[in-house]
């Protein structure tokens, strides 16, 4: 699996580490911009809201990556917005994964007048969701987000440091992958411990992203693809919890008449499919394909740090 262009910003381990930061940023910061404007345009389109969230997450750990070396009030002050920005999106993106849900779900005639009552509901809801973003955007061009990122760019690149970037990512990405693999060696019992390997999951897979440049395409290439596909699986697993839970909630709200059947015959259905995604992720994720990707990272880091 080859890492999107869009998100490399270099391949040279011998760069000055204070460029490829002030690089990385501005490459992050441009494409948030550019797709809050995208996400906030007249036609909503759910890819862009996607694009959106994950751009935010990407940008923060960015941030986290580089941290040494961005000056803490400008960095705080992205900070701050880039939370704004991906929470905003994320509420969408929730309501339009739902909305997908109810919409593919078959059922009986009575219930499908039920569903539609539903889905009408949810993208009403859906739709009022889209105005925080209109405001964070409306506030950031008044705030001069173009202009803020041209100036913290130029702080980055001016931090007097020799070290290579090489050098620095060596040791920056031992920490992400210690704590990945911690939380992955933990029996997986309920739904918080699941949810806690995802989030791990991400942070080491943006690490990764930001720190390509330590491992070998191949060893690179080969945990990706299974943080990927590890990603994919938990998502599943967390979408259908997640719309179990919000079919439950609704289901004991007081004036949800006779909907409530069909609120209960979804609930139902998304922790069956729930449960299938656990499954199917428990005996994907095993402990020689655990061990693998671990020695595989492990060996290459104490190669290059001989």
């Amino acid at each position: 699996m080859r890492r999107s262009v869009g998100w490399s910003v270099t391949d040279s381990g011998r760069t000055r580490v204070t460029r490829v930061a002030g690089r990385n940023l501005r490459n992050r910061l441009d494409i948030v911009w550019s797709e809050l404007k995208a996400a906030c345009g007249p036609r909503h389109d759910p890819e862009h809201v996607h694009r959106l969230r994950v751009a935010s997450r990407r940008t923060l750990a960015a941030f986290k990556a580089f941290g040494d070396f961005v000056p803490s009030k400008q960095g705080g002050w992205f900070e701050k917005w880039l939370r704004r920005i991906r929470r905003a999106a994320g509420e969408t993106r929730d309501l339009d994964v739902l909305i997908s849900r109810v919409d593919g779900e078959a059922l009986t005639a009575g219930a499908g007048r039920a569903k539609e009552r539903l889905l009408a509901m949810l993208r009403k809801r859906r739709d009022v969701s889209r105005q925080p973003l209109r405001d964070v955007l409306e506030k950031l061009q008044a705030a001069d987000w173009q202009g803020r990122v041209e100036r913290i760019v130029t702080s980055v690149a001016a931090v007097e440091s020799e070290e290579t970037f090489a050098a620095f990512a060596r040791h920056a990405i031992r920490s992400p992958l210690r704590r990945f693999f911690a939380r992955a060696d933990r029996k997986l019992e309920d739904a918080d411990e699941i949810h806690q390997l995802r989030i791990e999951g991400k942070k080491l897979r943006y690490a990764l992203e930001n720190f390509a440049v330590v491992f070998p395409a191949s060893i690179r290439s080969a945990g990706l693809r299974a943080l990927a596909e590890m990603q994919e699986s938990l998502g599943a697993f967390t979408d259908h919890a997640s719309a179990a839970d919000r079919f439950r909630r609704w289901s004991r709200e007081v004036g949800v008449g006779p909907d409530r059947k069909t609120l209960i015959t979804l609930r139902k259905l998304e922790d069956a499919e729930a449960e299938k995604a656990r499954k199917a992720f428990v005996k994907w994720w095993t402990p020689s394909r655990r061990r693998t990707l671990c020695q595989s990272f492990a060996r290459t880091l104490k190669r290059r740090s001989a």
